[in-house]
């Protein structure tokens, strides 16, 4: 854990005096936040590696070019759980100078010379000695199975804090320097980093010598470095090498992929004005990668999942799924490999862009998969954290590097998409383009803040930028627009007001925004109105009474809308003849307003009703399904259930019988992923012809792989292991060990997990101790217990028997986020007093975070739950 929350060094709290005005500052280094001095620059690494696998260990040297700007005893860098043996200060014409080494408490390096360091140029030489473990942070050992037994191979992950756990250097973004990377690995090895290999040597001991070309200057956390017997499909597209680089056996499942990048980089190197410039782009899988994807510049790491496609056995998600997550990872190679935020508190510029871009290009490619629509889903999921009490600013404010690992949130991603959307739609496209071309020129190969991005795209005086974007990035939370509608003279005068919307806050500051409002007569949608909406009323006439305004055209807007009690009855009538978009944002401000408690929740209930009977977009299903969801979590362990789940089986009656359980010949590729959404919510919802034919396509599935098309395969596994016998469940759990393909491989564990006997949730809790999965996965295995199989005392009881054991599987990020994690799940108040206790008792001051808006969540849904279901349940009587 990281102590230096409870000591914080002067440089610390120097740069915490800085940050207030940082937030709205252009770039300036000396300004930058951060812990170390700014008196010393590295700008170029020449690092060399010898890591063995076998000996779970690794031996280091580099040499660091420096420019000392002001005379000094002390250099200070960051480094983690590396022992350094030698540090030796180097100039040109002066005698070498060893330094002595102070390994801090606080991840800090301190070397001190025996006399004063004037300024000038230098190079320091390093030479240190370290552990591997499968810990996800830094250089690290992966398993994973093949079809010719266990693997293991190196990799890293860099990201936010952690490339001073593979060498030491200045670990903050600032920093940027080259690095030339040299490696000794196995024969059989291939090994890949940022840069193409340039050359490789033969050593006596059986063992290669490997050696990468010279980076642009960059961020340390986007080093990368990947060795293993690997294979490659290679590519070329506009002058740029690619590869798809896989373990063994898996590179043509790369070819989806490889197909995908050339056309998202080629839209990129169009629409960004500056190309994409390295020679090569290497995108590199494999299954025990902790997350989605890591943007390393040159060369991408991803899951196995994020990455392959194998035609004989995919799903349409699955397309998406990896199409999506490359689109968003090579936009980062632009917005925060070739620009990057200058520290964690602008996050977002990386993070909301490349959330932002790759939901465009994807739009762009795919119109039938209609991204923008269904984007909406992860907006809701931002707006329901943005509106509690636990939220922060896009913009938020960083100190350590524990904050900078709890950044990586829906905050930072769903809504800096989603406000990106708004400003977008706000200046128009052209120009929202010419402003991301000014900002990638003047910042290529440097560092930039959000100011700076507001002075590239002010470039229209009748469209402020700064003026209308900096709260929205500066400030928690979003407005409540209110729409008021009167009918005087003839026409209709619709009052627009805003105030801030909260769920579960009481006493919630009062803020304001500039909110870029559209809006339209319902019947002639074409005739859309603006309105920049500050803090004082506004109000629109249209043309005759008989008009029905619409609030939030497209769901562009980051805001709720709260009509009139006459006006919201009238958008009701007409609720399932609205466009898709329009019937999205009303159904999901509908049920925001009633988790809040503004709205009574027949209000929700009754425009589900109306517009389920004729219900065909999956976005809009989705949007249902979130709301009954949560309800039906609300439920559990509740004798009522079996009422809700009653009701819910009439709602899906509809989708069922139109969806079936087979493809109908010519049908929207969105037809696939919903006819298995709808089939496994009524499983779930114990509609027993479901689950019988559930578990009759899985006993066919074990005979013959090619019976069950891709886009059902998911569905069935999770029904047949939730009602798995002992025998079906051992049955499942040796295919799952044996099984190569991660994809595959998930959905059996998830099945296993997924099982309603208690006994055998204990079996699949025990897994999670040993080593038959790699160790993120394993601890995933708890959360699945107690999510999918709904054994929530159980998992819990386990998780906290078992804490120490858990967690050390983790990197720090995952670690803290465990168990609050997994206590989300509750909505019984004293639940949340539990996990605040065996937090203060038992969790790292760094989990202080993800420990607050956990509880904040379980007494949230603990109130919504005494208020909604008996309202759900006075109203479905009459029905």
């Amino acid at each position: 854990m990281r102590p230096f929350l409870r000591f914080p060094s002067l440089v610390a709290i120097f740069a915490v005096s800085l940050l207030s005005a940082h937030a709205g500052d252009r770039f300036s280094y000396a300004k930058t936040p951060g812990r170390l001095p700014k008196g010393v620059i590295p700008t170029a690494y020449e690092i060399r590696l010898e890591p063995s696998i076998e000996t779970a260990s690794v031996i280091g040297r580099e040499r660091i070019e420096l420019q000392v700007g002001e005379a000094t005893r002390q250099l200070v860098l960051n480094s983690t759980d590396l022992t350094i043996t030698s540090a030796i200060l180097r100039q040109e014409g002066r005698p070498d100078a060893p330094l002595r080494v102070e390994a801090g408490e606080t991840q800090l390096l301190t070397l001190t010379a025996e006399e004063e360091i004037p300024a000038g140029a230098y190079q320091l030489d390093l030479a240190w000695t370290g552990q591997l473990t499968e810990r996800t942070e830094g250089l690290y050992i992966t398993r994973y199975t093949t079809a010719t037994g266990e693997k293991r191979a190196l990799a890293t992950e860099m990201e936010p804090t952690d490339a001073r756990r593979m060498f030491p250097c200045w670990d903050e973004p600032v920093f940027r320097a080259t690095f030339t990377l040299t490696a000794v690995v196995p024969q059989a090895h291939l090994a890949l980093s940022n840069m193409p290999q340039t050359d490789e040597k033969a050593l006596p001991d059986g063992r290669k010598e490997v050696r990468f070309g010279r980076t642009p200057a960059m961020a340390t956390y986007l080093v990368a470095f990947a060795a293993g017997e690997f294979e490659a499909l290679e590519d070329e597209v506009e002058g740029v090498k690619l590869r798809i680089v896989t373990t063994e056996g898996k590179k043509e499942q790369g070819r989806y992929a490889m197909e995908a990048t050339k056309q998202i980089l080629s839209y990129y190197n169009e629409y960004f004005g500056v190309r994409y410039p390295l020679p090569k782009l290497d995108q590199f899988c494999f299954p025990g990668f902790p997350m989605g994807g890591m943007e390393n510049w040159g060369a991408i790491f991803y899951n196995d999942t994020t990455l392959l496609v194998n035609p004989a056995m995919a799903s349409q998600s699955n397309r998406e799924r990896v199409f999506g997550v490359v689109a968003h990872e090579i936009a980062h190679q632009w917005f925060g490999d070739l620009v990057t935020m200058a520290w964690w508190d602008d996050l977002w510029l990386n993070e909301g862009f490349a959330s932002w871009m790759g939901t465009k290009v994807t739009a762009h490619l795919h119109p039938d998969w209609q991204m923008w629509l269904r984007a909406a889903g992860s907006k809701e999921f931002a707006m329901a954290l943005d509106a509690r009490r636990t939220t922060h600013p896009i913009q938020k404010r960083v100190e350590t590097e524990a904050q900078a690992n709890d950044s990586f949130d829906e905050i930072t991603y769903s809504k800096g998409l989603s406000f990106l959307r708004m400003m977008e739609a706000y200046l128009g496209e052209a120009p929202f383009r010419d402003g991301i071309r000014a900002y990638m020129a003047k910042h290529a190969y440097s560092s930039a803040t959000t100011a700076d991005l507001w002075a590239a795209l002010e470039t229209n005086p009748e469209k402020p930028v700064r003026e209308v974007a900096a709260n929205w990035t500066e400030q928690p939370g979003f407005p409540l627009i209110r729409a008021s509608s009167v009918c005087r003279d003839g026409k209709l005068d619709v009052t627009l007001s805003q105030e801030r919307f909260t769920i579960n806050q009481k006493d919630a500051p009062a803020l304001t925004w500039q909110t870029p409002v559209t809006l339209a007569p319902l019947f002639a949608l074409n005739h859309t109105r603006v309105v920049r909406l500050g803090g004082e009323p506004q109000v629109i006439t249209f043309g005759t009474c008989d008009d029905l305004p619409k609030v939030n055209l497209g769901g562009a807007g980051y805001y709720r809308v709260l009509y009139d009690e006459e006006t919201f009855a009238r958008l009701s009538r007409v609720a399932a003849s609205l466009p898709d978009a329009e019937r999205l944002n009303l159904l999901a401000d509908t049920w925001a307003l009633v988790e809040a408690g503004r709205l009574p929740g027949n209000r929700i209930f009754e425009l589900v009703r109306r517009i389920c009977a004729s219900e065909t977009s999956y976005a809009v299903w989705r949007q249902i399904f979130s709301a009954a969801g949560t309800m039906d979590n609300l439920y559990v362990d509740e004798p009522r259930r079996a009422f809700f789940q009653d009701k819910g089986r009439g709602l899906l009656s509809i989708p069922l019988k139109r969806l079936g359980w087979e493809p109908r010949p010519g049908e929207p590729e969105l037809d696939k992923s919903l006819r298995a959404e709808v089939l496994e919510t009524a499983g779930r919802w114990e509609k027993p012809e479901v689950i019988a034919e559930a578990q009759r396509r899985f006993a066919r599935f074990v005979e013959d792989r090619a019976s069950l098309p891709g886009d059902l395969r998911r569905c069935v596994l999770h029904l047949a292991g939730r009602s798995a016998d002992a025998a079906t469940y051992e049955q499942i759990h040796e295919w799952a060990k044996r099984e190569t393909s991660a994809e595959l491989k998930n959905e059996l564990y998830q099945a296993l997990a997924s099982n309603r006997d208690p006994e055998l949730a204990q079996r699949t809790l025990a897994i999670s101790l040993t080593d038959e999965l790699a160790p993120n996965e394993a601890s995933g295995l708890v959360s699945r217990v107690l999510h999918d199989g709904e054994h929530r005392a159980l998992a819990w009881a386990f998780a906290c028997e078992h804490l120490p054991e858990l967690v050390a599987k983790l990197g720090v990020m995952r670690a803290n986020n465990f168990l609050p994690g997994l206590a989300r799940a509750f909505s019984d108040a004293a639940k949340a007093d539990e996990l605040e206790a065996i937090a203060k008792a038992r969790l790292s001051p760094d989990a202080t975070p993800s420990v607050e808006k956990a509880a904040d969540e379980i007494r949230f849904k603990a109130a919504l739950k005494q208020r909604l279901l008996p309202e759900f349940e006075a109203w479905a009587k009459n029905r």
